[in-house]
C-alpha cells in the first residue's frame, strides 16, 4: 500500500504494527532498490510498516517511489512529503511524526540491511533504552578505500570526545523517547545523531550496541566527497560543542579545547587518513570561528 495514507489506513497501522521502519529518501536509485528487497525479505515476522520519508518535491520521483514500493510485500508501507527542507535529519523528523509503532527503527535507503536487521533490534530494545547496530563496511566497500576512515562501530558504538552515540543508520528506540527529545536537530551542519544520542542520555535513556543487528553501510566513493563530508562533520563537530556541551559538562563550549581530536584507531595512517582528520579540523576551526560571531 503506497501514498499518503487516510485516516481509516493510519488507524488499521497503528492497531496492527507495534514497529515503525523510518527511512529518509533523497533520491530514488538502484540502491534504494536493493534497500527495499533486503527489507521485504526480513525475517521478522509481526506485521510492520515502512514509513518512507520523501525529501524531494520531484513529481517524478515520487511516481518512481510508489512503483518501486508497489513491488514489494512484507511491510505496510507509506510515503511521507518531507520536501519543505531539504535536510536529512527533517525527514526524519517528518516519518517518525507520521509513523504508528511504539518501536521506532531507522535506516536509509543506501544501505542494505540484513536479513535479522528487525529482528535483533526488536529484541534489544527496552522501555529506556535506545540501541545502536553493526555497521557492516565490506559489502559494499569502495574498492582501493578500506583504510581511508576508521571503523563506524569498532566493536562497539562509536564515540566523539569520549562519549558514545548512535548512527542514525541503523537504530532504534521507543517512539515516547524520540518525542521527549524533539526530534533530530535540524540546525546542525551535521553530527545530528551525536547530538540526538547525547540528548537521550541526558534524559537517562540507555544508549547500546547490538552487534547482530547489522545494516551493510555504503561510504561514499572518492577522495574529494570524503573530504567535503568530513570538513561539513567539522563544523557540526563544533557546532554541537558550542550549543550542547559534552554530557555531564556546561554548555557552550568555546574554547580552544574544543578543538582537541577525537583519536578514532584506524589500522595504518595513509595520505587520505591525514586529508581526512585535516578536513575535520578545518572544519571545526571554521564552526568553532562561527559559533562565537554567533554569541
Amino acid at each position: 500500500m503506497t501514498g499518503e495514507s487516510d485516516a481509516s489506513t493510519d488507524e488499521l497501522a497503528r492497531e496492527l504494527c507495534r514497529v515503525s521502519v523510518v527511512m529518509p529518501v533523497g533520491r530514488v536509485d538502484d540502491d534504494l532498490r536493493l534497500q527495499f528487497e533486503a527489507l521485504d525479505r526480513q525475517t521478522y515476522t509481526e506485521r510492520w510498516e515502512l514509513v518512507v520519508s520523501l525529501n524531494s518535491g520531484d513529481p517524478a520521483e515520487r511516481r518512481r517511489l510508489e512503483q518501486l514500493l508497489a513491488t514489494i510485500e512484507g511491510p505496510v508501507a507509506r510515503v511521507v512529503d518531507s520536501s519543505a527542507v531539504r535536510s536529512a535529519s527533517h525527514a526524519r523528523n517528518v516519518g517518525a511524526a507520521a509513523a504508528s509503532g511504539e518501536l521506532l527503527l531507522f535506516c536509509d535507503g543506501d544501505d542494505i540491511a540484513d536479513r535479522d536487521w528487525m529482528v535483533e533490534m526488536v529484541s534489544a530494545l527496552e522501555p529506556g533504552r535506545a540501541v545502536g547496530g553493526h555497521l557492516e563496511e565490506e559489502l559494499l566497500a569502495v574498492p582501493g578505500q578500506h583504510d581511508w576512515r576508521p571503523p563506524a562501530t569498532p566493536g562497539d558504538l562509536p564515540s566523539f570526545l569520549g562519549h558514545p552515540f548512535l548512527v542514525s543508520a541503523n537504530m532504534g528506540l521507543f517512539r515516547d523517547d524520540f518525542e521527549k527529545v524533539g526530534g533530530f536537530d535540524t540546525g546542525l551542519i551535521r553530527g545530528e545523531d551525536i547530538a540526538f544520542s547525547w540528548d537521550l542520555l541526558a534524559l537517562g535513556v540507555e544508549v547500546r550496541y547490538c552487534p547482530t543487528a547489522i545494516v551493510h553501510y555504503r561510504h561514499r566513493k572518492g577522495l574529494k566527497a570524503m573530504m567535503q563530508q568530513h570538513y561539513l562533520y567539522g563544523r557540526g563537530f563544533s557546532q554541537i560543542l558550542a550549543r550542547k556541551g559534552l554530557p555531564g559538562e556546561a554548555k557552550g563550549t568555546t574554547g580552544l579545547g574544543s578543538l582537541r581530536p577525537n583519536g578514532q584507531a584506524v589500522a595504518r595512517k595513509t595520505l587520505p587518513y591525514y586529508l581526512r582528520r585535516g578536513s575535520i579540523a578545518a572544519g571545526r576551526v571554521v564552526g568553532l570561528v562561527a559559533e562565537r560571531a554567533d554569541r
